[in-house]
């Protein structure tokens, strides 16, 4: 290894960023990347153990517990992914739970609105939804479908 790839090499390990110590030498952080793999092993975390996180999996299952809250409601206060908070979940054994979209009374008025002959759009944005989300209550619900009528 020449000398400028040891003082890239001792820069990186000493702390510097890939972008830092490229912009030090005038390469590209990849040209650096490529440096410092070829010259021996990657530096340890600064951590020296696993990743830190700024919240512990017991916080966000305490809170989602206790709190209600959805999995979106939850990786917003933590400022996290909704995939943390599931794995967070299920490491704690916290059972997810689905907030029902419609309620019976409002799947009674589907069903209702739709035998009497309004057309499905309508009623998907009257509850700011899809048609076919609308037809998936309804098959869900046993309601009988209707036959469309060919306009000749």
């Amino acid at each position: 290894m020449n000398e400028r790839n040891q003082f890239i090499y001792a820069d990186y390990f000493a702390g510097m960023s890939l972008q830092d110590v490229a912009t030090k030498y005038g390469v590209t952080r990849q040209r650096i990347q490529q440096i410092v793999a070829k010259a021996g092993p990657k530096r340890p975390r600064l951590s020296g153990g696993p990743k830190l996180r700024k919240f512990s999996y017991d916080e966000i299952a305490a809170y989602y517990q206790a709190n209600e809250a959805t999995l979106a409601d939850t990786a917003k206060h933590f400022g996290c992914s909704i995939s943390t908070v599931s794995h967070a979940l299920a490491e704690k054994g916290v059972e997810g739970r689905k907030k029902p979209r419609f309620t019976s009374q409002s799947i009674n008025d589907i069903v209702s609105r739709y035998q009497a002959g309004e057309k499905l759009r309508l009623i998907g944005e009257s509850y700011q939804t899809s048609a076919q989300y609308i037809n998936t209550i309804l098959r869900r619900s046993g309601a009988t479908a209707r036959r469309r009528v060919k306009n000749v």
